[in-house]
């Protein structure tokens, strides 16, 4: 990969509140002056790989899809699904909750004890087994009580948390020896998880918090990095990544903007203090129309703050989540001109020029949200987040963050991708 040269802004304390890039109620008043094509897609993002595989670096997500397409164990399912797109990146939950992020038509195991036991289960080694090069697995500790850092990380959480990220990776390390894959370990959206956490807190507590999970972050590492050297990486890879979902743009941020959150960004008081394989930003913040190529200045900020004395040194950045919701276009002040009425395309564009933003800030993986939507629409003809047990949702009920519809008909972002991983294979074979 290219080396990438990042400008670090001195940034002390500032509020964190983003600046929309248009009102509410505003209409769009710029955008293309045409609809995009699959074939200028691919030719544009073609053009920012200097010499790297799309493969490597572009992934799917595969959880909690409100729908299944076979009756095959949703977790295969869905990982077949995102390998017949041509993808070798995969994303996976790895949580206690298994049975409900993976439900349809599954016979999970109850009471899985840990993570190692985890990777185990029949379902799960059936996808590890599959053609992927990487696995990202979000991954949360099994058994133990939530923001158990909160009030500090007390000895016996820390020993918790080392022995199952430790048990996990050399399980990985050993059993997957030999088979070129790497599997990538991380948390889910840490702003996200502190805001959750501190909802009621006393801000006197805060810092103890933010302390607490950076040494829960660090322990994790430090379980990775000893797994590596105990087995070693003999055709297998393992590593440890952060990641956060409040970041600022450091061009906004070098101009005197606020981006307020209501709490300190975790990118300020945690990042800079752990040592993490990779940095992970999942940005929800960048596809509405006029803000896609924002995702490159959040980039940067995340990059600015990040330590590089790890394996991967400055290039350490990955984007664990980006997607566009088709409902977020609905409205004709929320969408470009040209894709009034088909929100599908102006999804493809807004992901497109993410793609594109992500490739010049010098991502080792961009995972898009996801295969299957995961997600329902609040309000209207269908007010609440649930459907029965055992109901599947129909398109008019989810929000459109997929590649794949409940009829199982394709979206023209999944053309793109699909797409981009032919022409990597068609030039491959010349």
């Amino acid at each position: 990969m290219k080396s990438r040269r990042f400008i670090v802004f001195g940034v002390t304390a500032f509020s964190l509140a983003i600046s929309a890039t248009f009102a509410a109620g505003d209409a769009i008043s710029a955008g293309p002056a045409k609809k995009l094509t699959v074939a200028d897609a691919v030719s544009e993002t073609r053009a920012l790989l200097h010499g790297r595989k799309i493969s490597d670096i572009l992934g799917v997500t595969h959880v909690s899809g409100k729908y299944a397409l076979t009756e095959k164990p949703f977790l295969i399912e869905g990982a077949e699904a995102v390998h017949t797109l041509g993808a070798k990146v995969l994303k996976l939950w790895f949580y206690s909750i298994y049975e409900k992020q993976y439900g349809w038509h599954s016979d999970w195991p109850k009471d899985v004890p840990d993570l190692e036991a985890l990777a185990k289960t029949p379902y799960y080694e059936a996808v590890f087994a599959m053609p992927f090069h990487t696995l990202v697995l979000e991954t949360a500790e099994i058994g133990m009580r939530d923001n158990f850092w909160q009030q500090g990380l007390s000895d016996t959480d820390k020993q918790k948390v080392h022995d199952q990220a430790y048990r996990l990776a050399r399980h990985l390390l050993t059993r997957y020896r030999g088979t070129g894959k790497t599997f990538v370990l991380q948390n889910w959206e840490a702003d996200n998880v502190m805001k959750y956490a501190l909802k009621d807190a006393n801000p006197d507590t805060w810092d103890t918090a933010y302390q607490g999970m950076c040494d829960w972050i660090n322990t994790r590492q430090a379980a990775v990095e000893q797994a590596r050297r105990d087995c070693g990486t003999d055709g297998v890879q393992v590593l440890h990544a952060f990641e956060v979902n409040f970041v600022p743009s450091i061009k906004d941020i070098a101009e005197g903007k606020l981006y307020e959150k209501g709490k300190p960004l975790v990118v300020d008081k945690v990042v800079p203090k752990t040592h993490c394989d990779l940095y992970s930003l999942s940005s929800w913040e960048t596809w509405a129309p006029g803000k896609e190529d924002g995702l490159f200045d959040r980039l940067q900020y995340l990059a600015s703050k990040a330590p590089h004395d790890g394996i991967f040194g400055a290039e350490n950045l990955m984007l664990g989540e980006f997607g566009a919701s088709e409902d977020g276009f609905e409205k004709i002040k929320k969408n470009y001109p040209v894709y009034q009425g088909d929100t599908s395309g102006a999804a493809f564009y807004a992901l497109h020029r993410m793609v594109d933003a992500a490739l010049r800030a010098g991502v080792r993986y961009m995972i898009h949200w996801q295969i299957y939507d995961n997600d329902l629409r609040i309000g209207g003809k269908y007010e609440g987040k649930g459907l029965p047990p055992g109901v599947m949702a129909t398109a008019e009920q989810c929000v459109g963050n997929w590649l794949i519809r409940p009829d199982g008909s394709r979206v023209p972002t999944y053309d793109y991708f699909k797409a981009l991983f032919d022409a990597e294979k068609s030039e491959a074979q010349r």
